[in-house]
């Protein structure tokens, strides 16, 4: 199987070294890392030019679009049958591709997700399992997806063919981890877990896809809008 690593970047430059060597060591001549850089203004992408590996593709948001829209860009441009999601700042574990991608020697399995270990900006661990650390319940149904998301975009990879079904993302959808599990609830596919940590998940600032607690209202009308997406889907 081919893969592609989708990667949205911006003012990493201080680990992006780190997660790139994580990712590349395990990748085949014929992958790709597909990284677009969302304007960065520090020295992010001549960190990534200098390890001058030819399977990163990088290109350069002429303005900023937030991590959403270019992870939906990065998507489109892949062209690996094994897609997967990556932060640009925690580290992959030396067997996540090659554990994921057995899962994928089902046919029925449309998308692969797995655990992390949390560690915060120096490496220490915070808890050793991140879908406890926050309380994940993966889940099947549409309504408890929307309630609380359980699915998280660096730690899943899915069959290129399920980007029709989930692209392009909405212009408001509060994650796009979130709609992509959406998605694949609505349509009743298949996704397997695998319950063991395949990389560090590492919690500070410059992940471009942290978490922030929201009020009670914002996180109200957030769901609203999200029900609504899901329904029009189709």
């Amino acid at each position: 199987m081919r893969h592609s690593v989708c990667m949205a970047t911006y003012n990493g430059e201080a680990v992006i070294v780190r997660q790139l060597k994580s990712i590349l060591q395990q990748l085949n001549d014929d992958d790709e890392v597909i990284i677009i850089d969302d304007g960065s203004s520090d020295q992010t992408l001549m960190r990534i030019n200098e390890l001058n590996d030819k399977r990163i593709k990088v290109q350069v948001n002429q303005q900023n679009m937030g991590p959403i829209k270019s992870f939906e860009k990065a998507i489109k441009l892949s062209q690996g049958e094994i897609i997967f999601l990556s932060d640009q700042d925690d580290c992959w574990y030396a067997d996540k591709v090659a554990t994921v991608e057995r899962r994928f020697k089902d046919s029925q399995v449309q998308m692969v997700v797995h655990d992390a270990r949390v560690v915060d900006g120096e490496g220490r661990e915070l808890a050793p399992s991140w879908n406890a650390y926050n309380h994940n319940q993966l889940t099947t149904s549409v309504l408890r997806t929307i309630i609380k998301n359980p699915f998280t975009g660096s730690m899943m990879a899915f069959r290129q063919s399920l980007c029709p079904l989930i692209l392009p993302f909405p212009s408001h959808t509060s994650m796009h981890d979130e709609w992509i599990g959406l998605v694949l609830n609505k349509k009743h596919l298949k996704y397997s877990l695998i319950d063991q940590p395949l990389m560090d998940y590492y919690r500070y600032g410059t992940n471009v896809t942290a978490r922030r607690r929201k009020q009670p209202l914002v996180m109200l009308k957030k769901r609203c809008r999200d029900l609504n997406d899901i329904i029009k889907y189709h």
